[in-house]
């Protein structure tokens, strides 16, 4: 369980670190590692159900393939090639890069190495079993060993045009020409063919005449959610902290904790059902918010801050009702367009959480709270002004699962000791 913390503790880089091609192209507050990570996993999943693909195996594989940037960073294609005059430099990225294939080759393979060496030292204390399997799905990745593998890895090249599109527009003269370079040259599957069309239908507004309406609507749906990459935490901007987590990146963590932490439940839970909840449970805010206990009392100004807000159990009641008819009607509105059996699964994915009905709700609440905990002690560590004793109190009364309450002794430990 000390790995575990120590191992997530680590991980928490990636909510942290920008991704380098964004840096290099001036994108104000750009998307962090943990947040492409979140859109590249969401859209293994809503792509991958029509390929009938093992969820369970892509949607880990997607979770896991940038977990080796803890330490090495994002590598782009473009390391050592670009000039340092700006200007020159953003022309450059405007087009994909060409090289010799015996360059190509050489500079993949130590790419490949260095990654490889940061992954392994990363999860060198972790389980051997667990170890073996977030290797072995990262080398699927790299690799292409398996359906699964050879599906989700132009995914990450394809949800990183998507942010492109986003960032730059559809104009002619854009760095999103590169991206299309790229993806067209990597992209075989005819059902990732067929939703590189939908974009260009949907985004570039192109008369193509295919029916692609399933497909636009899950990029529609994706692009909404992928709001949440920029949408900061409320609870950490009352505080004031500077650059907090976004949505998507506590949704990255809080899916990579669930995992690790069931492990040690010996399949006492469904894995598959648990990483879509993970990742289904806060999409609501899209539309909702992020909606703090504090809501109903902020005009008493700051100083509520400094310490677990009470409530009756009529007042929590009402409180609960409140926030869930306001998150229903958003999740509903985000869910409409999609097929009926991906509506129907989001939204009682969502509901079982809400309710805390399942085994795996239950559990994965009380994740989320550990989670969240685990944030605040990383900002009190870096300020002791910000107010870290309500988070303990309010974890030390949502979580009772024995194993939870057991990595919450280890986090008390850790960080107070």
């Amino acid at each position: 369980m000390k790995n575990i913390l120590n191992f997530l503790i680590e991980v928490q880089r990636l909510k942290e670190t920008p991704r380098t091609g964004w840096v290099w192209l001036e994108v104000k507050n750009p998307e962090k590692i943990a947040d492409h990570v979140f859109g590249v996993t969401i859209l293994s999943w809503l792509l991958g159900r029509k390929k009938n693909l093992n969820l369970k195996r892509a949607i880990k594989t997607a979770l896991f393939h940038e977990l080796c940037e803890v330490y090495a960073g994002d590598i782009t294609p473009y390391f050592g090639l670009l000039p340092k005059n700006k200007i020159k430099r953003k022309e450059i990225l405007k087009r994909w890069i060409r090289l010799p294939k015996k360059e190509k080759e050489k500079r993949a393979k130590a790419k490949f190495e260095l990654e490889k060496k940061a992954l392994l030292k990363l999860i060198k204390n972790l389980d051997p079993l667990i170890k073996n399997e977030i290797y072995s799905l990262w080398l699927d990745f790299e690799k292409g060993t398996s359906r699964e593998g050879k599906f989700v890895k132009p995914i990450d090249k394809i949800e990183t045009m998507i942010q492109a599109i986003q960032y730059f527009g559809t104009g002619k003269n854009t760095p999103v020409t590169g991206w299309w370079e790229e993806v067209e040259e990597l992209v075989e599957d005819p059902l990732l063919i067929k939703f590189l069309k939908a974009i260009e239908k949907k985004l570039y507004r192109k008369k193509i005449k295919e029916n692609l309406k399933e497909l636009e609507n899950l990029l529609d749906f994706f692009i909404k959610i992928g709001k949440l990459k920029r949408m900061p935490r409320r609870g950490w901007v009352l505080r004031n902290v500077k650059n907090p987590e976004t949505m998507a990146s506590h949704i990255f963590v809080v899916t990579l904790a669930g995992w690790l932490l069931s492990k040690k439940l010996n399949s006492k839970l469904n894995e598959e059902k648990l990483l879509k909840m993970s990742l289904s449970h806060a999409i609501c805010e899209v539309y909702a918010g992020d909606i703090t206990p504090y809501e109903t009392i902020l005009h008493q100004g700051k100083k509520i801050f400094n310490k677990w807000i009470r409530f009756s159990k009529k007042e929590k009641e009402k409180l609960f009702l409140k926030d869930y008819k306001q998150e229903k009607r958003a999740l509903q509105k985000i869910i409409k367009n999609l097929p009926a059996d991906l509506k129907e699964e989001i939204f009682m994915l969502w509901d079982e959480f809400k309710k805390n009905q399942t085994k795996e709700a239950r559990f994965l609440n009380q994740i989320d709270a550990l989670v969240t905990l685990l944030q605040a002690l990383f900002y009190w560590k870096r300020n002791k002004n910000f107010p870290i004793q309500p988070w303990w109190e309010w974890s030390f009364e949502r979580i009772e699962d024995p194993l939870c309450l057991e990595f919450l002794a280890i986090m008390k430990k850790k960080f107070t000791d």
